[in-house]
């Protein structure tokens, strides 16, 4: 015994000293500082990046849903880059032979997410096309929504066309009773949520079109199911993503209708919820949703989720919220390259020791949502911004306090937080896109900020202000042209699609975030719509390094920036 416990001692001593060899090539940091500090017995849950050379020779199938959407802004390629190609079976079997774990593979980060012990991990740093090994994150959610039960015998009718009862005056804030009165209920919009389960037998959604659920937890289509063995009696795993359903997607007369009733729904649980209050999430689950979501042809990714803190000890700090640096913010800002309009809550943690927004609504490309009062005053919970780079976040706010909603159990509360306003925008978003099916995702969220109503002076508590889902469809046809960078972040090139518009492009110039020209474009055609390309490289032809670089287009009526970042 004791023979064998010094053979133990040594292996852990050799694997743990291989690996530190390995620190600054392979492994990340962080990564290395959790192994060291871990039993060795510890199976580690890592992100093995890959090169190119793993990657399979065709992009992945598209659905007719799918290719409909991305047609919107690009009707040749179909907005088809890098993102699209899987990694190759090949690749994975001898990720596979190493005896790890497959959890994940993202085609999107070109990612394979693996369970691994210390000696599987140095098989694994052999493979020639693996170039970095991270940490994946778990993940804690701020603070839940504040709900208070009530019972749907004391809602009394409303006299509308649609007998909305308690959720009237939500409907009335954002405008959309007059979108409904014209006929719009999101009908042949698809909409993704990511949240924790879904009590989707509540009688809320007896009329909803649910097409599509997928447990990323447990890896199969059910998402009503309890996940807290010791919590037998509760019904939390449920209670955060019915409540979000219900505000967008609910429809019960007299007593709730969401905002989007009539559109089509995709539910993604993503959210482990045990230990009362607290959520966790793997951001490989997010990113797998989201990718789900694209290819089955969802227009709006509506997630009332956000974070800032890991369990295993590497918490993100202030700086990283630049848009470019959390994977769950990468994936949100791909999926708006693709034509998904993106909501995401901005946080509950205006008043607690984080004190700022919460990844992902950190996105350039993200649409964040806040929070207000009934009497249109800021919820005393409501994250502000900026990100780390200055820019203004939320982009937008609406109610988030006292929100009417169907509840776990078979009931209806009301509750708070930016968790309940997201919901409503992405269901306004989707009654516009009902009207108007060629609005591209960044026209809906130019739209949107556009027509808040602090949107001359912007600021980090209310964005571009309360939203409007009326005033924002309305003001469409004067909305101008709509400008897109697809894949961002890229890494060998970037297409600059500038759309669908009257006024005359004139130039595109691109600017290093020193605010130095790196390259440009002058169009000396007279077109009014282009599709520009850049290669990643300088004027003078060199291979510009990765980071952030600006795109500034200029037409004949408007000016425009837009930021793009380049990986390695």
């Amino acid at each position: 015994m004791i023979r064998f416990c010094l053979s133990l001692i040594v292996l852990t001593v050799f694997l743990v000293a291989s690996l530190q060899a390995g620190k600054g090539r392979i492994l990340t940091e962080r990564a290395q500082q959790v192994i060291e500090n871990s039993p060795s017995y510890t199976q580690h849950k890592l992100w093995l990046f890959l090169s190119r050379e793993a990657v399979a020779s065709a992009p992945e199938h598209l659905t007719a849903k799918a290719r409909t959407r991305r047609a919107r802004v690009d009707p040749v390629t179909l907005l088809v880059d890098t993102h699209d190609y899987p990694v190759s079976p090949e690749a994975l079997q001898r990720i596979r032979n190493t005896g790890a774990s497959i959890k994940r593979v993202s085609k999107w980060l070109r990612a394979v997410s693996v369970e691994v012990d210390l000696e599987q991990l140095e098989r694994l740093k052999s493979l020639p096309y693996i170039e970095q090994i991270d940490l994946v994150k778990v993940l804690v959610a701020p603070s839940f929504p504040k709900a208070e039960p009530l019972q749907p015998k004391d809602f009394p009718p409303q006299a509308t066309a649609l007998a909305y009862g308690r959720s009237l005056f939500q409907n009335q804030f954002i405008n959309a009773v007059k979108l409904h009165q014209a006929g719009l209920t999101g009908k042949g919009v698809m909409i993704a949520l990511f949240d924790t389960g879904f009590e989707i037998n509540h009688h809320a959604f007896d009329s909803a079109h649910i097409v599509a659920t997928y447990d990323f937890i447990n890896d199969d289509t059910t998402v009503d199911e309890p996940e807290c063995p010791l919590e037998p009696n509760l019904n939390l795993q449920n209670f955060h993503g019915t409540l979000v359903f219900g505000v967008i997607g609910g429809n019960v007369p007299d007593t709730l209708v969401g905002v989007a009733l009539g559109a089509d729904f995709i539910l993604a649980k993503t959210e482990i919820t045990c230990g009362y209050t607290e959520i966790k999430v793997e951001e490989d689950n997010w990113i797998a949703a989201a990718e789900w979501a694209d290819s089955i042809g969802a227009d709006i990714i509506s997630s009332s989720v956000g974070y800032t803190e890991f369990t295993d000890g590497g918490s993100y700090a202030f700086e990283d919220l630049d848009g470019n640096t959390a994977l769950i913010t990468i994936a949100a800002d791909i999926a708006a390259s693709k034509n998904i309009l993106v909501a995401n809550a901005a946080g509950n943690e205006r008043d607690q020791l984080w004190g700022h927004i919460v990844t992902p609504a950190d996105g350039d490309s993200v649409l964040a949502v806040g929070a207000v009062s009934a009497d249109s005053s800021l919820a005393y919970f409501s994250s502000p911004g900026p990100t780390a780079d200055g820019r203004i976040k939320p982009d937008i706010v609406t109610l988030g306090v006292g929100v009417f909603t169907s509840a776990a159990g078979g009931g209806y509360a009301t509750a708070n937080g930016t968790s309940l306003s997201t919901p409503l925008v992405a269901g306004g978003a989707a009654l516009a896109l009902e009207h108007d099916t060629t609005l591209t995702a960044a026209e809906l969220r130019d739209l949107i900020r556009q027509n808040g109503d602090h949107s001359s002076h912007p600021d980090n508590d209310f964005g571009y202000g309360l939203y409007d889902a009326a005033r924002a469809l309305e003001s469409h046809p004067s909305a101008g042209r709509t400008i897109v960078a697809a894949p961002n972040p890229f890494t060998d090139f970037v297409r600059i699609i500038v759309d669908s518009s009257a006024d005359t492009l004139r130039s595109t110039s691109i600017f290093n975030i020193a605010g130095e020209k790196v390259w440009e474009r002058v169009n000396n055609h007279g077109t009014s719509a282009d599709t520009i390309m850049w290669n990643g490289c300088n004027l003078t032809g060199q291979v510009v390094a990765p980071g952030v670089y600006l795109v500034h287009v200029e037409t004949d009526t408007r000016s425009t920036i837009l930021k793009l970042f380049k990986r390695k």
